[in-house]
């Protein structure tokens, strides 16, 4: 079960705000994704037959071949923001 105190951890993490109604809708929601991966944790799955990884057909798959890609100043050209070629960002840590 997750715990309210949780809910406000994540908040603080991700430096986001909610109102009280949006935290007891994420209690509600988390709880209906844990009870739901307890459901996958609880199926039996012994027994099962695998044969059908085996049934892969490899020659269908493409070649994996490396093409040209970007120069660094093509990749650059549509940043917001650039320093000395390279992506800038805000500093988010001290």
């Amino acid at each position: 079960m997750i715990t309210l105190k949780e809910i406000k951890h994540l908040e603080d993490l991700s430096k986001l705000e909610f109102t009280e109604q949006e935290r007891q809708n994420f209690l509600t929601e988390f709880d209906g994704i844990v009870a739901f991966a307890s459901q996958i944790n609880n199926a039996k799955v012994s027994g099962e037959d695998k044969s059908f990884i085996q049934s892969i057909n490899m020659a269908n798959l493409r070649e994996d071949v490396a093409k040209p890609g970007l120069t660094q100043a093509e990749v650059i050209s549509n940043a917001p923001s650039k320093n000395k070629g390279c992506f800038s960002v805000p500093r988010i840590m001290e």
